[in-house]
C-alpha cells in the first residue's frame, strides 16, 4: 500500500504498529530524503492481501494527522493502463463510484477521487487508470454523468508513483 499525508513525527515502528490491527505487516517503510528527514509517504506490505480491503473501507488518524492510505498499483500495471484526469466532479463522487462508472469503458486499475487533507471533502476532481481502453472513444463520448452531475474536464494525465 501507498500511506500519504503521514506527520512529520510518524516512525516506521509506529506506522506498522498502527496497520497491524489490520492484519500482520510484512513490510513498512516510510521514504525519507537524503538527509534522513521523513518525506510524509510510506509503502507498506500485508502478509494477507485481504488487510488491505480492511484498511481502505475506513478513515485513518495517526498521530494527529488524517493518512491516505491508497492501494499499490505494480510497475506492470501501469505500464498497460491509460490514466485520465476528470474534473468538476460531483462531491458526491467518490473513488468507489468512479471505479464503477468507469468500468463501461474496460478494466479500472485504478480510481481515485482527491479529498481535501483538513475536511476530508472531495476537491472535485480525481483519476482514473484504465487498462487496454480506447482512451480517445471515452473522451470523444461527449459529456460524461456520474452521479447525477455531468463532469466538465477530461484529459490524459500523468502516471502517479507506482509500487514493485
Amino acid at each position: 500500500m501507498f500511506i500519504g499525508g503521514l506527520n512529520w513525527d510518524t516512525t516506521d515502528e509506529g506506522l506498522r504498529n498502527y496497520f497491524s490491527q489490520f492484519g500482520k505487516v510484512e513490510a513498512c517503510t516510510i521514504m525519507r530524503d537524503a538527509g534522513g528527514r521523513s518525506r510524509c509517504f510510506a509503502f507498506l506490505t500485508f502478509e494477507d492481501p485481504a488487510s488491505v480491503n480492511a484498511v481502505m473501507v475506513r478513515e485513518h488518524f495517526l498521530d494527529g494527522k488524517i493518512i491516505d492510505p491508497k492501494r499499490a498499483i505494480p510497475r506492470q500495471e501501469h505500464q498497460r493502463a491509460t490514466k485520465l484526469f476528470i474534473g468538476g466532479l460531483a462531491g458526491s463522487v467518490t473513488s468507489e463510484s468512479m471505479r464503477e462508472f468507469f468500468s463501461q469503458f474496460g478494466r479500472v486499475v485504478d480510481s481515485t477521487v482527491m479529498l481535501d487533507r483538513e475536511t476530508g471533502r472531495s476537491k472535485g476532481f480525481g483519476f482514473v487508470s484504465l487498462e487496454n481502453a480506447d482512451v480517445d472513444s471515452i473522451l470523444g463520448f461527449g459529456k460524461l454523468e456520474i452521479d447525477g452531475k455531468l463532469a466538465s474536464e477530461f484529459g490524459s494525465a500523468p502516471a502517479r508513483p507506482y509500487a514493485d
